[in-house]
């Protein structure tokens, strides 16, 4: 050590001294910091060096934290004129309050990091224990509807065995019945709402959410729609109208490029409170408009007052090469009621998170202050904006647009098919013949409900408890190359859970899929998850496990029966 200023000695800790050579700086170093790569990079290579290492001496911030100092070392060669290392100059500075600061974050981002993921899995699991029960509801509740309809042909009308007074009071209660499991099964729907918002917020908040399009026909749209709302307005008492804008007939478009699944879960949104804001008027009216243009609207073209946008989020937009080549367009659409309305200062709050108009509104008519904020994000995800326009006692009307792209129709001659539009995917149709299925599925509830319903519409039922029973079962179906026998069980499809002892449905599912590639098993067999596991990405891991398709828990068993028909058929 040639020179060296006061501050050095405060820094390292070593002691003072009156001569510089009996500095020996490796003494405040620590044990652990190795330096001699740095020190080669200076004499060898004669390169300057920055670095970090600890010392021995302690450092505390005086609130209790403590722990090794740290400093940053800067040095140079200084040489001679012919190349020569003649010495190295450098400077140390105390970084240890920084080096703290760090570590402190960094814990704090990993502790925020494991209970993001805690709360990801309480929301999976509290979602997965709501929807089974919720699933065996529904089912039973269509159960009874069913039953009471065959009852209604036994025992109804005017060829019915009981006389006129008896079959009056049978139909007092019969319709009595009728009107209990049609609450039931609107208030399951509603629990369902809470959940898919639950996990939607969840999936908002991690920036899970993203904007997937595909071909879709304009006309659709209203179908799909209309026929979605149709059984819940005539429930409510509200006569529900679905028209076009004339500006639809103007684009001569077919097919545009859009997230069908989202466009229809802010619908949903929208027009189920509408429903319900309007059930209890003496006027009870919702109307849904929807058009579209090749240039963005202003809001006053829509009667509406825009959201401001939300600016902590990315603004989604219709450019990158998954929409395809095709124009830009401005899909527009309107919800509009006779409800109760609300006024300019409770218009700010609705679509913020967890609000409502004013607390009366959950007290009279539910819900979680959910909904709009969800239906904000999902627009904007889409390049679109949303408005309002209300007062009290006047109705209400939302209007917003998103942002698609059109895309040519396929031609004939090319041999490719039109693409399945989402009504074609989700409208139910009634089954034209009887299947062959196996259940797997260890829920005792669900295993006796869906057995019974599957049944009742003519279809041959066989039901496990788990993945290893399920590979088990298939070794005695005709599915099984070594399984001669004559007595082979047929089998179409399999109905699998995902959640279960033993083996789950994944691990199910990949032998299943094993065993076809080792040629144990012939052909192809259609295997459906039915889970209440309900996320994108656990229905994107069904699938690349070896699943043909899901449906998530609860659903209404027509809605099953048309995947069934879908993959057996080919």
């Amino acid at each position: 050590m040639q020179y060296c200023n006061p501050a050095w000695f405060l820094i390292t800790g070593h002691a003072p001294v009156s001569n510089y050579a009996d500095i020996d700086w490796r003494t405040v170093m620590s044990d652990e910091d190795i330096i001699d790569s740095h020190w080669d990079v200076l004499v060898n290579k004669k390169q300057a060096v920055n670095f970090q290492f600890r010392l021995r001496r302690e450092w505390s911030n005086g609130l209790g934290d403590h722990g090794p100092a740290w400093v940053m070392a800067s040095a140079y060669p200084e040489l001679s004129n012919d190349g020569r290392v003649l010495s190295v100059a450098g400077t140390l500075t105390d970084i240890s309050q920084l080096v703290w600061a760090e570590s402190v974050q960094k814990l704090r981002t990993e502790e925020a990091i494991e209970a993001k993921r805690q709360q990801d899995n309480f929301i999976d699991m509290t979602s997965h224990e709501i929807r089974n029960p919720l699933g065996a509801v529904i089912h039973c509740a269509d159960m009874i509807v069913s039953s009471l309809t065959d009852m209604t042909d036994l025992l109804g009308g005017t060829m019915s065995p009981l006389p006129a007074d008896k079959r009056l009071q049978f139909e007092e209660l019969r319709d009595g019945a009728l009107e209990s499991v049609n609450t039931i099964i609107t208030c399951s729907s509603h629990q369902r709402r809470i959940v898919d918002d639950i996990l939607s917020l969840s999936k908002l908040d991690s920036r899970l959410i993203t904007i997937v399009p595909s071909p879709v026909r304009f006309d659709s749209i209203l179908v799909e729609a209309a026929k979605m709302f149709d059984a819940d307005a005539k429930k409510a008492g509200v006569e529900l109208r679905v028209a076009k804008d004339k500006s639809l007939g103007t684009l001569e478009i077919e097919l545009i490029m859009l997230d069908t699944g989202r466009l229809m879960q802010v619908l949903i949104n929208l027009v189920t409170n509408a429903l319900k804001f309007t059930q209890k008027e003496a006027v009870r009216v919702v109307a849904l408009t929807m058009g579209a243009s090749r240039t963005k609207l202003p809001e006053q073209d829509l009667d509406v007052e825009f959201v401001p946008p939300n600016n902590l989020r990315e603004r989604g937009s219709a450019d990158n090469t998954d929409w395809g080549g095709g124009e830009e367009i401005y899909l527009y659409f309107k919800v509009s009621d006779t409800g109760c309305g609300f006024s300019d200062e409770q218009k700010v709050m609705i679509f913020e998170r967890f609000a409502q108009a004013s607390p009366r509104t959950h007290s009279q008519y539910g819900g979680t202050g959910l909904g709009l904020f969800i239906t904000r994000e999902l627009i904007e995800l889409h390049g679109g904006e949303i408005g309002v326009s209300s007062r009290p006692g006047g109705g209400a009307a939302f209007a917003f647009y998103i942002t698609a792209r059109s895309v040519l129709p396929p031609k004939a001659a090319s041999g490719t098919s039109t693409p399945m539009t989402s009504s074609q995917q989700l409208e139910p149709k009634p089954a034209r013949r009887s299947y062959s299925l196996l259940i797997v599925e260890d829920n005792v509830v669900n295993q006796k409900v869906m057995r019974k319903q599957l049944e009742k519409l003519g279809h041959t039922v066989y039901v496990v408890s788990h993945g290893g029973e399920a590979l088990e079962f298939l070794k005695t179906t005709a599915y099984w190359r070594d399984n001669t026998a004559d007595d082979a069980v047929t089998l179409e499809a399999v109905l699998m859970d995902i959640e279960m002892p033993v083996m789950n449905g994944f691990t199910c599912a990949r032998e299943i899929r094993g065993a076809q590639a080792r040629g144990e098993m012939e052909g192809h067999l259609p295997v459906i998850a039915v889970s209440a596991n309900a996320r994108h990405e656990q229905i994107n891991h069904a699938l690349e496990c070896g699943m043909d398709d899901t449906i998530a828990k609860p659903y209404r068993i027509l809605d099953l029966i048309s995947k069934i028909e879908r993959l057996v058929s080919g």
